[in-house]
């Protein structure tokens, strides 16, 4: 009976070969007018901004557009690629059951997702009924989503946009904790530094019992030349008065006493002068000034390099605000009012042009080949 109905469509065909145009089309169109499930489309647009507004975002580009040319940023391209991602679906199936959606009974046998999908049907699927495009002036991504149900195919949108603010943020958030992290390091170091030099000079002062080695050594010169200019002065009292006493007298006496004094003392203070005694070390004035000066010009170069340093986390921290980036939603999920797919006039056109086109081509190859 089969062969039977067979031969008979060939007849037909032969008779009537427009039918091999007419019979598909007409099949396609009850689909779409009977069976086919409708489908609903949620958009929504963002941009990346950053803190400073330094990005690719123009307020003017979204009223001019075309005019500012403005190049893709490729923060935008990131947030296209998390999008389109294998992470996205994972998130998108654990957040609201993406999967079940997809397979339920809503879709016909035809556009809905098949139970017993792999995942790679699954990403195939979703990037289907996903449209990610970047405004090549404004950087703006509009995001377009289809679903068998208009309050589900918001909430994909909404969930969408929640996730890729989430990992931009992320992203951003970790690459600023990466540059401070590095600068505190480096400023920590220097800082270090500083507290070595500073805790040198004051063992220093403590081991050799000096405050400032320069001051002293001028004190101790002032003082020994003091000494001396009254031991000069003694010294003449005593030559004159020589001359006209006695060696016992009480004034001779009392006057050599002196001279022996300021002769001790300043003996004593050139001492002073030449050696300062810690423990067994034992140096002069001057080894002490050289050594705390070179220990003076570490410091100074410590804090030198700690305020340069500071003023360098400082300008890391201001830049590392600047340079955060985010993702802000230009226009939020729209709630369809009408299916958006199918669309049954214009499919059932094209496939009335592409039918009737190869119809015509096989026709004139049969003629041309039936000429040879």
């Amino acid at each position: 009976m089969f062969k039977n109905y067979l031969t008979q469509a060939r007849i037909l065909i032969k008779k009537r070969p427009l039918l091999l145009v007419v019979i598909p089309w007409v099949i396609y169109a009850l689909y779409l007018t009977l069976i086919a499930a409708p489908k609903y489309e949620s958009t929504s647009q963002l941009v990346v901004k950053s803190a400073d507004g330094a990005n690719s975002f123009d307020p003017s580009a979204l009223l001019m557009s075309g005019v500012t040319g403005v190049a893709t940023s490729n923060e935008s391209q990131l947030v296209l690629a998390f999008i389109q991602s294998n992470d996205m679906l994972h998130y998108l199936d654990s957040a609201i059951r993406l999967s079940e959606h997809y397979t339920s009974s809503q879709g016909d046998f035809i556009s809905r997702l098949s139970s017993d999908h792999s995942q790679e049907d699954f990403l195939a699927y979703y990037l289907n009924n996903i449209d990610v495009l970047i405004n090549s002036d404004s950087s703006v991504i509009e995001l377009s989503v289809r679903a068998f149900d208009p309050d589900y195919a918001q909430l994909i949108n909404q969930t969408i946009v929640k996730r890729a603010e989430q990992f931009i943020n992320e992203i951003s958030n970790n690459l600023a904790k990466s540059r401070l992290a590095f600068a505190q390091s480096e400023h920590n170091i220097v800082e270090e530094k500083l507290q070595r030099a500073k805790l040198a000079l004051i063992e220093f002062q403590s081991k050799y019992n000096v405050l400032d080695p320069t001051a002293e050594g001028a004190a101790f010169q002032q003082i020994a030349f003091s000494l001396e200019a009254t031991l000069a002065q003694k010294q003449a009292e005593l030559s004159t008065l020589s001359g006209i006493m006695s060696v016992t007298a009480p004034e001779i006496v009392s006057l050599k006493r002196q001279i022996n004094a300021l002769e001790k003392q300043i003996t004593d203070q050139k001492t002073k002068i030449n050696e300062a005694q810690a423990g067994d070390a034992k140096l002069s004035i001057n080894q002490l000034m050289a050594r705390y000066s070179n220990l003076q010009v570490q410091v100074e170069l410590a804090l030198q390099a700690y305020g340069s340093s500071l003023m360098t986390l400082e300008n890391a921290r201001v830049d590392t605000y600047q340079q955060l980036q985010h993702l802000v939603t230009v226009e939020s999920p729209t709630l369809p009012d009408d299916a958006t797919y199918p669309k049954v006039i214009y499919n059932l056109v094209l496939l009335g042009v592409l039918l009737s086109m190869a119809f015509i081509a096989i026709r004139i190859v049969i003629a041309t080949i039936r000429e040879l």
